[in-house]
């Protein structure tokens, strides 16, 4: 059927050429070009979002009213820098007592380890102080922990991208305070749709575009994906960018930053096979072979050249399997009345 449609096309096309002479022009033409695109090699891109690798959502392991909430949104913390705390009095409290019994125990313990050295305590007894002394040590250094834990400390250097509540408000245990994000790990994220699934299995060439660095690729690696689709709108896939090029002192990317990731999949068994958009094929008025103009970018001269088709892709792409090669820029727009050696003006959307 492909073939039938393109026979046509070439029929009308040759039709309408032998109705109208060649004519030589001499000032340069406007035309629009394409490149050739090797068959071998299937290209898809997606769009994606710059995100976070490593991240917090900073909370307290006792409840109690805020005290100090030291940040804002958008702020830089070090690592081990307080980021809030609570009202630690209560914990203070316990604190206190639980050292006066360790001490108190302590010194039981070292009073019974002299007397059990001369016999003078039994050894039940002894025991029973010991294990007395191992309570109250460990009730006390819990009660050390409870109050250096009234602190919030940072626990990597980063910024802060969300408050989730204010100063002086009381929050439980487990509530999120916070969210800490390291900036320096970044991966991208995007959503592959469920027909392009095996793309990703083929082990693809990835690359990263980032909105801001247009025409710039960073090589990326596949860090992990969700083998199903659990809400129907496809597969999320997470990316790390893996390119000695790439660091963020030159390239300003932060969370949140669009991007396109490009997967290439190569094909054997068409590596000499380009395709080309329909409308760069034109049939010659006197031999029927089907041609080309291929645009010199150096020179800005046309080359007439004989292809041999391969069928349709498609409404508007055709293969060609000889007479061009991958990369070569074909005149796609404005072939009509051309002269093979003739100067040319580009047309750029």
């Amino acid at each position: 059927m492909c073939a039938k449609i393109l026979l046509v096309f070439i029929g009308v096309v040759g039709m309408i050429s032998c109705k109208q002479p060649e004519v030589k022009e001499t000032g340069p033409r406007s035309v629009k070009v394409a490149k050739a695109v090797p068959l071998n090699v299937v290209e898809k891109s997606f769009s994606g979002v710059v995100s976070p690798d490593q991240f917090s959502d900073l909370a307290f392991k006792m409840s109690g009213p805020l005290i100090v909430l030291n940040v804002e949104e958008g702020q830089r913390v070090k690592k081990g820098q307080v980021v809030a705390e609570i009202d630690p009095l209560d914990y203070r409290l316990q604190y206190e007592a639980k050292k006066s019994s360790y001490l108190t125990a302590k010194s039981q313990m070292e009073r019974s380890e002299k007397l059990i050295r001369k016999q003078a305590i039994s050894r039940q007894d002894y025991e029973s102080t010991q294990a007395s002394y191992a309570n109250a040590k460990a009730a006390y250094e819990n009660a050390v922990n409870t109050l250096e834990e009234t602190k919030l400390l940072a626990p990597f250097d980063g910024f802060i991208q969300k408050k989730y509540v204010e100063n002086y408000q009381k929050v439980q245990a487990g509530e999120g305070i916070v969210c800490l994000i390291n900036p320096d790990k970044l991966l991208v994220r995007f959503t592959l749709p469920e027909n392009n699934m095996q793309y990703l299995l083929s082990e693809p060439q990835i690359y990263i575009e980032f909105e801001n660095y247009k025409g710039k690729l960073f090589r990326a690696r596949i860090k992990e994906y969700v083998e199903a689709s659990q809400d129907g709108s496809g597969v999320p896939v997470s990316l790390y960018v893996e390119d000695s090029a790439f660091n963020l002192n030159d390239y300003k990317v932060a969370t949140g930053f669009s991007c396109r990731i490009i997967l290439k999949i190569t094909r054997e068994g068409f590596e000499n096979y380009v395709l080309v958009p329909l409308t760069a094929l034109f049939p010659d008025p006197h031999t029927e072979e089907l041609n080309v103009f291929v645009y010199d970018e150096t020179t800005q001269k046309l080359e007439k050249r004989t292809v041999k088709e391969g069928g349709l892709i498609g409404r508007d792409q055709v293969v060609v399997q000889e007479g061009l090669r991958a990369g070569e820029t074909v005149v796609s727009a404005g072939t009509t009345r051309l002269v093979d050696g003739q100067t040319v003006n580009v047309l750029t959307e």
